[in-house]
């Protein structure tokens, strides 16, 4: 199911997906800064549900809440776990 919409978004959303590909060429080559680049399935407007699963090579899941990922983003201004990684995350 991730797979077919992400095919959807770069057909539908060309311009963004080459614009998301070269974010992630200047971030990967870049050692100066402490970055997180955090990938995401669909946003549901919702609740926090609280079980949040992260994966560095594919989505756990199709979606996740809005307060799911703020929770998430949150939660990683004091942790070294992501620093220059791209972690998917999902409920």
């Amino acid at each position: 199911m991730n797979r077919v919409g992400a095919k959807m978004f770069e057909w539908i959303y060309s311009n963004m997906m080459t614009d998301k590909k070269r974010e992630w060429q200047i971030l990967s080559s870049n050692t100066l800064i402490k970055w997180t680049l955090i990938r995401l399935p669909f946003i549901v407007d919702g609740a926090e549900k609280g079980s949040i699963k992260e994966n560095l090579l594919d989505m756990p899941g199709t979606r996740i809440t809005n307060q799911d990922i703020a929770t998430f983003i949150i939660n990683q201004v004091a942790s070294q776990e992501y620093v220059q990684k791209s972690p998917f995350i999902s409920n």
